[in-house]
């Protein structure tokens, strides 16, 4: 076969096969159906014993309005230090009780969704694995200043306090709520 043939056959085979093809190729990048779910091993704690001082931190630490208490972040933080699930409530942990409104049910479950939805899969390996590697995930890289954060560091490994804190995060990916280390990072930490 001369090459003018070669050429002429290529021509037409590759329109052919685009045409043929595309129909084959489309049906398989379908949209999954609206209840599809991706099923996980294992999450960390959403109670109230485990998941609250973590949340009550996380709150205090990253909440404010200019951090993650900003509804368009990909972590956002619910809480009474910042950003509240219903608008009638004033931020403020801190003030008279008879306007004080505490950190809700709501914002707490609303905070764990965000944090959990970041990495699913990991944080699902991490939290099976029995809190072992949790830098693998990437909130705990930013807050200990193993990776690019805007906020900087804000878990120092180095000192008692940030310690402390890191226990609050790592005790709750294990599975068991070291309430106390989140007790003391909130008091530690401005």
């Amino acid at each position: 076969m001369t090459a003018r043939v070669l050429r002429a056959l290529a021509l037409g085979f590759v329109p052919a096969l685009v045409v043929l093809g595309l129909p084959l190729l489309l049906t398989r990048c379908t949209i999954p159906p609206s209840g599809g779910t991706i099923t996980l091993g294992a999450l960390p704690s959403e109670t109230d014993a485990g998941w609250h001082p973590v949340a009550d931190y996380l709150g205090h630490r990253c909440g404010e309005l200019d951090c993650h208490g900003e509804s368009q972040r990909n972590f956002v933080v619910w809480s009474c230090y910042g950003l509240r699930a219903d608008a009638s409530d004033v931020p403020g942990c801190r003030m008279p009780a008879s306007h004080q409104v505490p950190t809700t049910a709501s914002e707490y479950e609303k905070t764990y969704e965000s944090l959990v939805g970041l990495e699913p899969v990991l944080i699902s390996e991490v939290v099976a694995s029995g809190g072992q590697n949790p830098d693998l995930l990437t909130f705990v890289r930013k807050a200990r200043g193993e990776e690019n954060h805007k906020g900087g560091t804000l878990i120092d490994l180095t000192t008692s306090v940030g310690v402390t804190q890191d226990q609050c995060i790592t005790s709750w990916l294990g599975g068991s709520t070291n309430a106390d280390a989140c007790a003391a990072a909130i008091a530690e930490t401005p």
